[in-house]
């Protein structure tokens, strides 16, 4: 075991002074960082006897003891570091290390590592060895995986590096089907739109829950897509809140999509997220409310029907709005009910209409994305904006 003077690591571990009370002129009194070359990482209970189908889990779980440095109440980072093989080998040439280790790092003794990452990791160890190649991955076969930790002392350079023992998951299997993920942005696509994929808004800061603006027609349809091409089966729980008689009905291939029974403007708000690698999605039909907030309206910062754009009557008309009374940025937006209004809005940009999404816009669009996407207010000026076509002007 490797010790080292704690004198020497003031400056990078940031211990307080007072926990030091040692003789400057006595080294040997002086606290002493210990380097342990392991510590444990305990079997998980029943291991022996649990299936872990990480295909259909979340997370698995996992626990340990903290190295001892020597008594020093020092945070530790965990990775955790997945293999085939029980003795862990490293890289040496052109021969890769026979483990993999997972992205998420860990500062805690309980670890509830992501199945996710973990199914990754062994399907890329199981490619990797030469007789697997060219062969399917046996998904209904239980592999036995083995597992341990690297720590190191939190924000140093490598400082208090060891390996915990190696333990063993007997029965594991995995999966190759590629695992379903969040989508980062979504497609409407149907028949109001000639069954094109259309772009719908990120809604800020919540993740894969999306906005748009569309007309329909009476008993036009649509679905969503979490990739352009590729329409997914919409049988979402449904919330009608704009009187739109909307229903989920079979699409004649055994999929389902969303039906639309009176014509008009919507929006459509959409949230995918994922249960059991299968998309869960829930779709609200709200009204085609969209609003002026800020300096341009006189400094007003609510949902006020005084500063609502007026609604076309088809398909090709455009959204205007009343006429601004002061100079300034615009902000607009649209409304959901349950959404701050900025985690709604949107821009110009070029004369396109562009969408907030994840943007920081901390203090306005001029400041936190440029001048192109700061569209001007001035006494009298009119915005009109057409969602059909996704653009927008100021008059």
């Amino acid at each position: 075991m490797k010790k080292i003077y704690y004198t020497r690591l003031v400056s990078a571990f940031a211990f307080t002074a007072a926990l030091f009370t040692a003789c400057s002129e006595d080294r040997d009194s002086n606290p002493v960082l210990s380097e342990p070359s392991e510590f444990t990482l305990n079997t998980p209970p029943l291991a022996d006897a649990n299936t872990y189908d990480l295909g259909q889990s979340k997370v698995v779980d996992l626990t340990c003891s903290q190295p001892n440095y020597g008594g020093f109440p020092l945070s530790t980072t965990y990775t955790v570091q997945v293999s085939l093989s029980e003795q862990f080998a490293e890289a040496t040439g052109d021969v890769a290390a026979n483990y993999q280790t997972l992205p998420t790092t860990y500062t805690n003794t309980v670890m509830s590592v992501s199945a996710e990452e973990m199914n990754d990791a062994v399907l890329a160890l199981w490619g990797s060895i030469p007789e697997n190649e060219g062969k399917e991955f046996p998904e209904s076969i239980p592999l036995p995986v083995y597992l341990r930790l690297k720590a190191m002392i939190t924000g140093s350079d490598n400082r208090g590096v060891c390996f915990s023992n190696v333990v063993t998951l007997p029965k594991v299997v995995a999966t190759a089907a590629a695992a379903l993920k969040v989508p980062t942005e979504l497609f409407l696509v149907g028949s109001m739109n000639g069954n094109t994929y259309k772009p719908t808004g990120k809604i800020s800061g919540m993740a894969g829950e999306f906005w748009q603006m569309v007309y329909f027609k009476a008993d036009d349809t649509f679905k969503l897509s979490a990739k352009s091409g590729e329409a997914m089966n919409t049988d979402a729980t449904l919330q009608d809140n704009a009187a739109s008689g909307a229903t989920v009905e079979d699409d004649g291939t055994g999929s389902k999509q969303v039906k639309i029974a009176t014509a008009g403007w919507y929006v459509v708000y959409a949230k995918v997220a994922v249960k059991s690698n299968e998309y869960v999605i829930n779709i609200q039909i709200n009204a085609p409310g969209v609003y002026i907030f800020g300096a341009s309206n006189g400094g007003v910062w609510d949902y006020n029907d005084s500063w609502k754009f007026t609604v076309p009557g088809d398909a090709t008309g455009s959204f205007t709005s009343p006429a601004l009374t002061a100079a300034g940025e615009v902000r607009m937006c649209v409304k959901i009910d349950g959404f701050d209004w900025w985690r709604l809005e949107f821009t110009l940009y070029n004369g396109a209409i562009f969408y907030r999404g994840d943007n920081n816009i901390a203090e306005n669009w001029a400041t936190n994305m440029g001048a192109d996407y700061s569209v001007q207010g001035a006494p009298g000026k009119v915005i009109t904006l057409n969602f059909t076509d996704g653009t927008g002007a100021i008059n």
